[in-house]
């Protein structure tokens, strides 16, 4: 397999899928609080991603998943990979994971497919195996309290970096045929 499709692949397994999900606020940013809430009404509820990540001089990677409260499918360089899971599973690996929001800004309103959202910004890192570090924007529905849309641009050592934007649904979710 080809270096470089291995590590603009590995880039997106971090960055499309850990930087938005893989995210505790500390109890100290009270500017967080919105942003943490969203990140975690994430784990009772169904949700769909498209995910597209960028990074300079490559072709972008466009992937999906789909998140069902029993298991997690993330489509991986074009196949179906499922992931038993549950709600309380994924509120204790939000909490256990050495990964921060800091600095959280509000931005103000916008609507997303004529939905009222309010935007935030916030900076995150990653202390883990593979440590990030970036900035996310974050488009949260007002009526729902769940992210419609994030941005998110991250640097991984060794690995460069990368610009990754996701788009949720909550209507109309099912697992992908497998």
């Amino acid at each position: 397999m080809n270096k470089q499709f291995c590590k603009c692949g590995l880039m997106f397994a971090v960055c499309g899928v850990g930087l938005v999900f893989a995210a505790e606020v500390r109890a100290d940013d009270a500017s967080c609080k919105p942003v943490r809430d969203a990140m975690l009404a994430m784990t009772a509820v169904k949700y769909g991603a498209k995910i597209v990540t960028t990074q300079l001089n490559r072709k972008p990677i466009v992937n999906e998943e789909i998140y069902t409260l029993d298991a997690t499918y993330h489509q991986l360089l074009g196949r179906w990979i499922k992931t038993p899971t549950s709600p309380q599973r994924e509120l204790e690996g939000e909490k256990s994971i050495d990964s921060s929001f800091t600095d959280c800004h509000r931005l103000g309103g916008a609507a997303i497919n004529g939905e009222a959202v309010t935007v935030y910004t916030a900076k995150t890192q990653n202390r883990t195996l593979v440590p990030f570090a970036g900035d996310l924007k974050l488009w949260i529905s007002v009526k729902s309290r769940v992210p419609l849309r994030s941005e998110a641009n991250a640097s991984i050592p060794l690995l460069g970096s990368s610009h990754t934007v996701k788009t949720y649904t909550y209507a109309n979710v099912r697992p992908p045929l497998m």
